[in-house]
């Protein structure tokens, strides 16, 4: 007994004590290139060349002869042209994040033969062709998320085998093709906010296969009719923990809201039986041999975006290294990778967060959807500070106490959907400098203060659908880096855009769909706004409510 104390002491010292970071001694042994900035860390080359006002990969006349990681974010550089990087052959890893990327040429990543990881996060690339990628066969990274990307041509990945995590969130993806994943092996896939209404059994989830650790699907207008049966049966066969967040509903209206995995098949397809249903989809009935069943070893690394391959191991037969500590009345499962929990305590009936007792060591993912719960306090969320997933949806939450999250640093995702909340103050996201996803639809939010959201820099995504706002206020959205928001279903009749949208500096995807739009002269500023966006970030047809000469005309 005094062993497990002593043991449980020293991981609970490790996850609040920070480790500090020892600096790499080994000196440059190759030349830098002007104006970037060099470094030796973990045996390894960096080349820092962000925000150097690149507009093109040639202006890099350097070469380096051992492997070297290149970073490029925050350049200038549209286009990718054949051959970019033949003199730059020994990178592992290159990041050209938010660089305004509209097209890769055939043939760009020639030479790139020992390329591990590539980072095309945060541009305007629209397609990956058959050739994109090219030259890539080593690639076992490829992060394309917050880009317009809109269609896949299916050998776009073929030449791929190695590649294990793809990042593809956040883009208006409504499709993907058949044999997509054919030559692939992925352990981690990312498919969030994207345009996805269904996912066919045959040649493509059949293709994801038995390495597969995380899948996230969430924030996609899913069409729960008996198509998406085939879903719905391959996510019975795949590891419950695999699953990252919930499959919701779009249409049809009657299912709008719930979660796929909680409606019953026979509500989805009621005219044929589930045997029929999976054979004339092409789906395999389950089976109960052992040689046949997924790997039940869950990660959490996708969200944290630091892959470090999976070696194969054996199933651990014994109980797991530390002993699970979970709330009672709510289900845990643990994440061998990093020892954190899914702490699961959807419609327990809880009305305080104060209730989860005992807590939990460790907790990455909380989910108390569902439950009664009406205020949010400061002292709720002790002993939490690992959590990047927080969900709170669907309770009566009416209140929210400044500084209620501030015991949250490493919160990534933040769920109040469904909830009574009126007004949204800056001190209630005091401490949420991580947060990347906050999501308030369904809510009956009347009032945003100035500023509300400048104390989340790293903010991604906002949905604010189905409010009651009128207007927002000066400086909204000052001090963010917003790239999807969703102010559909509001009562706005206009928009300024001086001191609120001038502020979406990065903005890939708007929705201003079921306003009562007033279109008149006051509404010519957000009218040029919107026309300077890409058309396919505006989400479908911003309608005119009056003057009456003018209703339902497009903006």
């Amino acid at each position: 007994m005094m062993l497990w104390i002593i043991l449980l002491s020293t991981i609970a010292l490790a996850w609040t004590t920070p480790i500090p970071l020892i600096e790499d001694s080994e000196e440059l042994d190759e030349p830098c290139f002007d104006p970037c900035y060099c470094e030796v860390k973990e045996s390894l080359f960096h080349i820092h060349c962000d925000n150097k006002g690149f507009i093109n990969i040639s202006q890099i006349t350097e070469s380096w002869s051992r492997p070297f990681k290149l970073y490029l974010q925050r350049n200038s550089m549209r286009k990718l042209y054949t051959n970019s990087f033949l003199h730059l052959n020994n990178a592992v890893s290159i990041n050209l994040g938010n660089n305004a990327l509209q097209d890769i040429q055939t043939g760009a990543f020639n030479g790139l033969r020992v390329l591990k990881r590539l980072y095309l996060h945060e541009n305007k690339l629209d397609i990956f062709r058959n050739d994109t990628f090219l030259g890539l066969e080593s690639l076992e990274y490829l992060q394309a998320d917050y880009n317009v990307i809109k269609r896949i041509e299916s050998g776009a990945f073929r030449n791929l085998s190695k590649l294990r995590v793809l990042i593809l969130n956040d883009n208006l993806i409504p499709m993907l093709p058949t044999n997509l994943f054919k030559s692939v092996s992925l352990t981690h896939l990312d498919l969030r906010g994207n345009r996805l209404k269904v996912l066919s059994y045959r040649g493509m989830l059949d293709h994801i296969g038995r390495s597969l650790m995380e899948i996230q699907l969430e924030e996609n207008p899913w069409n729960c009719t008996c198509e998406i049966v085939q879903l719905k049966s391959w996510l019975e066969r795949i590891p419950y923990t695999a699953l990252v967040g919930d499959i919701t509903c779009e249409t049809p209206f009657h299912f709008h809201g719930k979660d796929l995995r909680e409606i019953k098949r026979s509500k989805l397809c009621p005219m044929l039986s589930d045997s029929e249903v999976e054979a004339s989809l092409g789906i395999p009935q389950l089976s109960s041999s052992k040689e046949n069943a997924w790997p039940t070893k869950p990660s959490s690394m996708l969200s944290s975006f630091h892959f470090t391959q999976p070696k194969p191991t054996k199933q651990p037969r014994t109980r797991p290294p530390i002993p699970i500590i979970c709330p009672t009345g709510c289900s845990c499962s643990l994440h061998i990778n990093d020892l954190g929990l899914t702490v699961n305590c959807k419609e327990r009936g809880f009305h305080n967060i104060s209730e989860l007792l005992p807590r939990p060591l460790n907790a990455k993912k909380l989910y108390l959807s569902g439950n009664l719960i009406q205020k949010i306090y400061r002292s709720d969320f002790w002993n939490f500070s690992s959590l990047d997933l927080l969900h709170l949806g669907n309770n009566r939450i009416s209140y929210v106490q400044d500084g209620a999250f501030i015991n949250l640093p490493n919160l990534k995702s933040l769920y109040l959907n469904g909830n009574d909340i009126e007004r949204l103050t800056p001190g209630m996201f005091r401490g949420l400098q991580s947060l990347h996803y906050l999501y308030f639809e369904y809510n009956l939010i009347r009032e945003i203060q100035p500023a509300a959201f400048s104390l989340m820099p790293n903010l991604k995504l906002l949905f604010l659908n189905d409010n009651l706002l009128r207007t927002l206020p000066t400086d909204a959205f000052a001090g963010t880096s917003l790239a999807r928001l969703n102010l559909r279903n509001n009562h706005f009749l206009a928009l300024p855009v001086a001191g609120v949208l001038e502020h979406l500096h990065a903005i890939v995807q708007i929705d201003l769909k079921l306003n009562p739009w007033d279109c008149t002269c006051d509404l010519v500023p957000l009218k040029q706004w919107l026309e300077a966006l890409s058309s396919v970030s505006v989400v479908g047809e911003v309608l005119c409510a009056s003057p009456d000469r003018l209703a339902r005309r497009d903006l």
